[in-house]
């Protein structure tokens, strides 16, 4: 069986609603585990993408920590389905929104590391940010987040 971006994506959707029906705070097993989302390799726009030919990651800590925050807030407005189909969006859209994003940022945020935000704006939906980490090897998925649209410039 082939491994695919897409296989992997759906794996961690799995894993994303596991961690939604744990408590808030709950231990879980192997939680430094890396998970790897997608490479960014063969698009369009890799010649110009900040982080061409990178391997994208994920922890297991950083993916219960993002359905742990999301859930909370969601909550507040919406059902458990729908907060559910959020998250699920959520991780489904990690994928386009580095490759195909509308606006990229880098900060030097403690004098050494530098964070990377992409976020990518949907009609009728919340913009998704996606803040990475590179390392020497890799790129590591710290935080996911919903926010207002902006418009595009």
């Amino acid at each position: 069986m082939e491994d695919t971006d897409e296989k992997r994506i759906e794996k961690i959707k799995e894993l994303a609603k596991i961690y939604y029906f744990l408590e808030v705070g709950a231990l879980i097993d192997k939680h430094l585990e890396l998970l790897r989302v997608f490479d960014i390799r063969g698009f369009e726009n890799v010649a110009t993408h900040p982080h061409r030919d990178k391997r994208v990651y994920i922890s297991r800590r950083a993916l219960k920590h993002f359905v742990e925050e999301r859930k909370t807030e969601l909550k507040k407005y919406h059902t458990e389905d729908e907060a559910l189909q959020r998250i699920d969006f959520a991780i489904s859209e990690i994928k386009e929104v580095v490759v195909n994003y509308h606006s990229y940022t880098r900060e030097r945020i403690d004098g050494e590391n530098e964070k990377h935000f992409y976020v990518r704006n949907y009609q009728g939906e919340p913009s998704i940010r996606v803040l990475l980490e590179e390392k020497p090897e890799n790129l590591e998925i710290c935080s996911l987040h919903f926010t207002k649209n902006r418009k595009q410039e």
